[in-house]
Formats: structure tokens, sequence, C-alpha cells
């Protein structure tokens, strides 16, 4: 049976909060830890059920480990941080929901949504309610481009992962081939959603425009519905990429590098982005050993902690011990969630109120520098309510022997990447 309006007391400032009256002066109350007083609601949307529920359910965790932190440390404009948990499995489910919660609830702020289908829809609907909706994952790129004055994104967009997977393929992965940027052959391989379209279209301009690389092939398919990926496969092996830019949503990116290593497809390196596909826990489950090798941009459970600045390293650590007490594992989404939870106490106590004018001019107001945060992150919103790009730092992960290990930028950690160019499936051990 699917959620409906569960009321988790989480410390997580995630999808909806329920109106609280602006102290004197617009100031933040005296905040003592363990002497909260009352209690301020926030709605999370995140999909629980359905397709999508691998990952909204890891969201969901990382919220409730923030909101535990967060009330521990004051709460949010001293009341204790509440979330009221909705299920949205698809967007008919994300805008029903999220009208639920500030009509009858009387929820302020509105948060989650993990999903690039769902966030459009959910945010939409609080943007016609005059509430705030604070997304902490969706890369849609249309997302921050529809002039909606109270939604904003914490997470970079899908031209930022495009972004990121050529800057490292141009500034890391060459060189380790022995080429120049302009000498890769590069093929993209995507599924049709706009976190896919997104993140490709972006990587192509990029790779194209900047470096010059020799684009090959180019090829979407719907992630739901496919189970062949032999024909792809087969051109792949007559084009000979060095590079494969892959965005996958959950079993369709396990089948195609099972059917890769099926028919004996070798490439100089896979490069992925987001915590879905190939970047899912799920993907090394499902090939052990044989998914030695491919690249994932992600959040990382083994950043350097003398890397950051100290503020962040303490929050990075805590939060990092109570994930592996708790779960046995730290997971992307376990930080992207807790980063845009603790970036949104941030701005609630910075404004004193979740008046909508008064949170954002708190919100543009925020400056902080890579190293401050969870993950290594800063702060900078531009006025469309879009992170920079520059704030939010990500990284190149690499499946080595069962778990991800972060390999880049090198100056945030002590692994180094292996098998460049891919060898032979039997010698990736």
């Amino acid at each position: 049976m699917g959620f409906r309006a569960l009321r988790v007391p989480i410390l997580i400032l995630a999808t909806i909060v329920v109106a609280c009256g602006p102290t004197p002066g617009g100031q933040q109350p005296a905040q003592v830890p363990g002497q909260l007083t009352g209690e301020y609601r926030v709605g999370v949307l995140e999909p629980l059920t359905g397709p999508l529920a691998f990952e909204g359910k890891r969201h969901l965790e990382g919220y409730e480990l923030m909101r535990d932190m967060i009330n521990e440390k004051g709460g949010v404009m001293g009341k204790r941080l509440e979330l009221v948990v909705a299920d949205v499995p698809d967007p008919t489910a994300a805008a029903n929901e999220a009208n639920r919660l500030i009509t009858r609830e009387g929820l302020k702020i509105l948060t989650g949504t993990y999903s690039s289908t769902l966030c459009g829809a959910a945010s939409e609907v609080a943007a016609r309610n005059n509430v705030i909706y604070w997304e902490t994952s969706c890369v849609d790129p249309r997302f921050a481009e529809r002039g909606f004055k109270y939604v904003f994104r914490t997470e970079i967009d899908a031209n930022g992962f495009g972004w990121y997977m050529v800057e490292f393929t141009a500034k890391y992965l060459a060189e380790k081939m022995g080429k120049k940027p302009s000498e890769l052959k590069v093929a993209y391989l995507s599924e049709d959603s706009a976190y896919g379209q997104g993140t490709t279209e972006a990587a192509r301009k990029r790779a194209r425009e900047e470096f010059g690389m020799q684009e090959v092939s180019v090829d979407y398919y719907q992630a739901l519905t496919i189970n062949d990926f032999t024909p792809i496969i087969v051109k792949l092996k007559q084009l000979r990429p060095d590079i494969v830019m892959a965005i996958g949503r959950g079993n369709d990116a396990i089948l195609f590098w099972r059917q890769a290593k099926e028919q004996n497809l070798v490439i100089g390196a896979l490069v992925s982005a987001g915590a879905t596909g190939y970047g899912s826990p799920d993907f090394g489950k499902a090939l052990g050993p044989d998914a030695n090798g491919v690249f994932t941009l992600l959040e990382p459970a083994d950043l350097k902690l003398e890397a950051l600045l100290p503020e962040g390293a303490a929050l990075e650590k805590e939060f990092r011990e109570r994930a592996q007490q708790r779960f046995g594992a730290i997971y992307g989404g376990h930080q992207l969630a807790a980063a845009g939870l603790w970036m949104l106490k941030l701005v609630l106590d910075k404004a004193g109120t979740d008046d909508p004018e008064k949170f954002r001019e708190a919100v543009l107001s925020l400056d902080l520098p890579v190293g401050s945060l969870i993950n290594g992150w800063g702060v900078k919103f531009q006025s469309n309510g879009q992170n920079l790009n520059e704030r939010v730092q990500h990284y190149m992960l690499q499946w080595q022997d069962g778990k991800q290990v972060t390999v880049w930028p090198e100056k945030f950690t002590d692994n180094r990447a292996k098998w460049i160019p891919l060898p032979a499936w039997d010698q990736r051990r």
C-alpha cells in the first residue's frame, strides 16, 4: 500500500514546510540544542513505490539522518524539524500530493523529489500556490528556466553533469590513454528522459565545440521497456570508440553492461553520471567484478576530510559515520538529500521566517566556498534559483572490486583509477 501522509519527525528540509510566523525583525531566534520550542513541518515528496522507489527510499533515508543532525544542533528557527512524507511514484501523484500538502496540511515548504520526471509537476503546483519548493536532486535543465521565483535547486543540473563528464574525459582520461582530447572517439548511449537527454546533449556540445572530440554515434532508448541492446552493441563493436558516455536509469544499465560482456564489447572507458543506472549500488551488486572499471559521477563516501574546510569536514564525518552505523553504507542519494536539507536549515535560520520573499533574499545572500558542506559542496545561488555548478563540486568514482571509490579530482582522494584503457573482460580483476 502506498504512503499517503506519513508524518515522520525528520529533520530534513524536504518537500513542504508549514507556515511559521516570523520573529521580530525577521531574525533567527536563539537556538539552544536540546531546548527546541515547537515544531516546523516540511513536506517531502519522494517515489517510495513503483519503478523509482529504489532511489526515492535512499533519499528519504538521507533526509531522516540529516533531520536528526539538524534537531540535535538547534533545529530550524529554534524549532524541531518534522517531515511530512508523501509517496509520489509518478508525475500525477507528485502534483496531487503537492497540492494536498499545501491545501490540507498547510505546509509552506516542499522538498524532494529525486527524479526529473517528478520535480516539474510538483514544483509547478508549489509555484501556483506561492509556496517554496526546494529540490535536492532532479537534474532536468528546464527546471530552473521557468521563471518561478520561489523554486530552488541545490544540485547541479544535467548541463552540469555533461560538463563534468567531458571535463574528466578531456583533462584526465585522454592523458591516461596517451591521446589528445581531439583524438578521442566518443559514442553516446542514454535513456531518453529529460535527465538522460539533458546530460547527453550538454556533453555532446562541449566535447565537440571545446575539445574537438570525434563523435561516432548517438543512441537513445526507453529505459523501462528496452530488453535487448544487441543492435547497439554490434554497432559499437564496429565503431570501436575510445569512450562511451552512458546515462542509465536502473535495470537498463545492468542489461547493457551484461550484454556488452556476453558479446565481448571492449572499449577504452565507460563514463556515466548520476546515482542511478551505472552509479547505483544495484549495478555493482548485479554485476560483481564485471562492474570493475566503470566511471560514475557521484557524491563520494570516501573524501579526504583534510581536503575540505573544517566546517565541511566535521559535517561530512558526522553524517558519514551515522549512515554507516544505520545502513551499513552511505550512498549518493543519502548525500544529495542531506546536503540539500542542511542548506535549507541555513536559509531558514538566516531568514528567520518562511515568508517567500524574505526566504528568497536569504537564499541569494548565501555565499559559501567549495569545501564548506557535506560532499565538499559550497553554496551560491543564481537569480533563477540554481546553485552554481562550480560550488556543487562533483567527483568521478570508479567501480573497483564491488565498491565505488573516488578517483578524481585527485586532491580529494588517496585512491587511483585502474584499468585505463579497459583491458579484456577476464583481466579486470
